[in-house]
């Protein structure tokens, strides 16, 4: 009950508006395919779930002065994929449209993404991570400054973490997966706008156990990168052993078959169980991040096999995810996601919704 990641190349740029925020005058899974080692060639990365007009009119152009400081205690961090380019933006590959077509990397773009993140209650991005030397860490990078822009002129504290794509060819092996984390202490680890929890800084990984990787090998790469604990690692997947190594566990699928089952209260209230028992019974404090998902749709994927889809139900599913979720009592809420087009689980604004689920999401951090 993973979700497989696939790294296919697309990705777009565009349409670049001015940017939500008025600051300065200036400022702004399984299967195979033939796939490059960066996410910037023609049919973007993406993940699978295995079976078990115009800006104006979206959203006030700066952030409301009445916007609350993001609350720690209730983290809420939105899957975020850096790696769009001017060639993405594809109707054959994607199951909708951005209402503004983009390239990651563009100073209005991520300034326009962290302010309707952040207008909608989103305390950070989780953003995608493949490697040193890849655009998805000078993206990163470049995610940081601008939450340093948007504190500055909002108060809105907008703390972001990394996915630590296990399957990218980058991070193949034990020796890379070190070498890159104890990268990522160094360069990230400290900036105020990296998500901390109670002090330490977080980083989320995919998928720990695919592939062949094992809790045995986890353990000796902790010890190598971690081996006091400084930091909280939460990892994709369903199997509680993960928390012998691991600080907590998220479902970058939401749970998907709760929703389809009308399930997913049960679901959610399942897995909080479980890592209450086992902090019970170990005396720890691991962390339960529920999932949060619009609905799925990967059929447009080129090459790939058993695509399925989880209607939106305009807004319909989102809500009962979002329902659940809290009512799971979770340490964070995670949302798969806010731009994954090629899955079609995006929250980020479409031709086909314009602001549906932004709003909605804004109801629910409210709430919560």
């Amino acid at each position: 009950m993973h979700i497989k990641c696939i790294r296919v190349n697309l990705l777009l740029c565009c349409a670049c508006l001015p940017s939500l925020l008025a600051i300065s005058a200036c400022q702004n899974k399984p299967q195979t395919s033939a796939i490059a080692s960066t996410p910037d060639a023609t049919v973007a990365n993406t993940r699978q779930a295995p079976n078990h007009e115009l800006a104006a009119t979206l959203l006030p152009a700066a952030m409301p002065s009445n916007q609350p400081v993001a609350s720690s205690a209730h983290p809420v961090l939105a899957f975020y994929y850096p790696w769009y380019n001017t060639s993405t933006w594809q109707p054959a590959t994607m199951s909708d449209l951005p209402v503004i077509t983009y390239n990651s990397s563009d100073n209005t773009t991520i300034d326009r993404h962290i302010n309707w993140a952040a207008n909608a209650g989103i305390t950070g991005f989780i953003s995608s991570w493949w490697g040193l030397g890849d655009q998805t860490d000078t993206n990163f990078a470049q995610l940081l400054t601008h939450s340093a822009t948007l504190e500055n002129a909002t108060h809105y504290h907008f703390a972001s973490s990394l996915y630590f794509e296990c399957d990218s060819p980058k991070l193949s092996g034990a020796t890379n997966i070190i070498q890159s984390l104890q990268y990522l202490v160094a360069h990230y680890s400290n900036d105020p706008h990296f998500f901390h929890w109670q002090g330490k800084p977080v980083i989320f990984f995919w998928d720990p156990l695919g592939n062949g990787r094992t809790l045995s090998q986890w353990a000796f790469i902790r010890s190598q990168v971690d081996p006091n604990n400084l930091m909280i690692w939460s990892a994709e997947g369903v199997d509680t052993t993960l928390l012998n190594i691991f600080d907590g566990i998220h479902l970058f699928s939401g749970g998907y078959w709760g929703l389809r089952n009308n399930r997913m209260t049960a679901v959610d209230q399942g897995f909080r169980a479980k890592v209450d028992a086992y902090n019970s019974t170990n005396g720890t404090h691991k962390i339960w991040a529920a999932g949060v998902i619009p609905g799925y749709n990967d059929t447009h994927i080129p090459g790939r096999q058993g695509t399925y889809i989880v209607p939106r139900n305009n807004g319909k599913t989102y809500n009962s995810s979002w329902t659940a979720a809290i009512a799971s009592n979770p340490d964070w809420i995670t949302i798969t996601s806010f731009n994954e087009w090629f899955e079609g689980s995006m929250i980020e604004p479409s031709i086909t919704y314009n602001t549906l689920y932004l709003d909605i999401t804004q109801q629910y951090t409210r709430q919560w």
